[in-house]
Formats: structure tokens, sequence, C-alpha cells
């Protein structure tokens, strides 16, 4: 996406950025506060030491009541295109909420769209750099649905919709279907 807007949100830095778009379908048993998300589905630090090497991440720790574990991003904050382009990641998340007309006592056994959650994600510049958003708000992130067995860097958290109203309330919006 190329947009006169995004050069004025960056100072001029950029006109570009890479929106990815997570799509979390759930219906009304399974809805809750936060999404489940990978770590193929969170940017990062993006540190980089050298030309000789690629970006790396700093681990994040999900930190829920009862427990945290360490949650690897494996997407850069960045990209930086062979012609010079800079291009600033957009973590998306969309989460359509059935009904489940069953549950309601309806004869229809439907299950129409009751609304649409939008939430944005802070790129990884602004968890880690600045303004820090993990040591702002160190409860963004929190345990996903993973057992204790599962490979480490694959383990997934919960974004906490709540705190991402709490960060800015544009963070999150919900949309109901008429």
């Amino acid at each position: 996406m190329a947009f006169t807007r995004i050069r004025e949100i960056t100072q001029g830095f950029t006109n570009l950025c890479w929106l990815f778009l997570d799509i979390k379908s759930v219906g009304p048993r399974d809805d809750q506060d936060h999404a489940v998300m990978s770590h193929n589905q969170i940017s990062g630090s993006g540190k980089w030491d050298s030309i000789s090497s690629g970006i790396t991440n700093d681990i994040i720790i999900a930190t829920g009541q009862r427990t945290s574990h360490e949650f690897h991003c494996s997407i850069p904050p960045i990209y930086i295109l062979s012609n010079g382009s800079i291009i600033p990641v957009i973590i998306i998340i969309l989460k359509p909420v059935y009904k489940m007309l069953s549950l309601e006592g309806e004869l229809d056994r439907g299950q129409p769209l009751s609304r649409i959650s939008f939430a944005c994600v802070p790129n990884g510049l602004l968890l880690h750099e600045q303004p820090k958003y993990l040591s702002l708000f160190p409860s963004l992130f929190f345990p996903g649905k993973d057992d204790k067995n599962k490979n480490p860097q694959k383990m997934r958290c919960r974004v906490s919709f709540e705190v991402l109203r709490n960060i800015a309330d544009w963070r999150f919006r919900e949309f109901l279907i008429v």
C-alpha cells in the first residue's frame, strides 16, 4: 500500500506499509476479548547487528495470571526492499463473530454474522523501542492454548483486546451486523 497519509504519519520516512491481515472466525462459545496468535503473526524488535546477518527479534514474555512463557515473534517490524524502500509492518486482526440461532431457541439452525471485531497490534518497534508498549502494558500478550510439550519457538500467545483499547481506543473496534 502506498498512501500520502502514511508519509505524514512517518514524518516523510516512507509512504509504504506492509499489511498483515489475520482472520479469526469464532462462534458465541469461543468469543473472548482476545485473539490467539502464532509466532508467524506478530512482529518483533527487529535487531540488525551486521549486514551479513539477518534481522532477529527479542523474545517476548507472554504473562498471564497463573503462568507465563516465552513468545518468539518471527516477523520483522520492517522490510527493506532491493530498491531501498523501507516498509513498516502493520498487523491487523479481523474477528468475525457468528451467532448460533439454535442456542437462541430459533428453529432455524443457521449461523449468521453477528459482529466483526477489528484490532491493530502495535508494530515490534513500538513494542520494544519507542514508546515501549511491552513495558507500559505487560499484559498485552498472555499465554496461548499450547501445552508445555510444544516446541517453545512455536508457542502461541493471546493478544488482549482490552489492553489494545487502553493503548489507544482506535486499536480495537467492533462493528455490529444488523
